[in-house]
């Protein structure tokens, strides 16, 4: 997640009608959105185990993303395996803004057209098909939302037969302070609200101006 860069204010042109007071906006005042990554050390699942050992789902959510097999922090499905997937469970509902997926060192191309399905309370809510051949290791490969959306589970599943699926690393990246407990009854009807909360200059910034500076206005009567 990479940083925006210090927003400006624009001040429009010479007021009509009644002036207004400059507002002076320092870049140390500028709000930030925080996020975080919600699938670390998260319950995972995959369809088939590696027949060799290792390779098992839990370590694409264990904070490695180098991708080297021979660190043991890379997944792995039964060789030959048909439409292999990998999950995570979030335990929670989170408001989710983007999705990064790390792929191993070598045999990248294992990884080609995957696709990225969130759901909540078993229902699919977004789904992404990521176009061809992702990078190898060192690089994210992040899938960002058009539009935050709320989910539990994240889902990474590729289409054919003899495939096998690995995985370095998956980051879920949620708005911090958007977590849902489920209640015992039912579930949740209202959105998270967005907590801001000033976070180090990593983090996404969100940039405000006031938009009612030198617009036309008007009272019931003058002095």
């Amino acid at each position: 997640i990479e940083a925006s860069s210090t927003p400006s204010v624009a001040v429009s042109s010479t007021p009509s009608l009644h002036s207004s007071m400059s507002p002076s906006m320092s870049p140390s005042s500028t709000p930030t959105i925080c996020v975080e990554n919600v699938a670390l050390g998260k319950q995972t699942a995959q369809s088939s185990d590696y027949q060799h050992g290792g390779g098992l789902s839990d370590v694409a959510v264990d904070g490695d993303t180098s991708g080297n097999w021979n660190n043991g922090s890379v997944t792995a499905t039964y060789q030959s395996s048909k439409d292999p997937w990998w999950t995570v469970d979030l335990e929670n509902g989170y408001l989710i803004e983007s999705i990064a997926v790390w792929n191993r060192n070598a045999y990248s191309e294992r990884l080609a057209d995957f696709v990225l399905t969130i759901s909540r309370d078993g229902v699919d809510v977004y789904t992404y098909t990521y176009p061809g051949i992702p990078a190898e290791a060192g690089t994210p490969n992040e899938i960002k939302l058009s539009s935050p959306v709320t989910g539990d589970k994240v889902k990474i599943q590729i289409f054919g037969e003899e495939r096998i699926l690995s995985l370095a690393e998956v980051q879920v990246f949620a708005f911090c302070g958007s977590e849902i407990t489920p209640s015992p009854t039912s579930s949740p009807s209202i959105e998270p609200s967005i907590k801001p909360s000033i976070e180090p200059s990593s983090t996404p910034t969100v940039c405000f101006e006031n938009v009612a500076l030198g617009k036309q206005t008007a009272q019931s009567s003058d002095y």
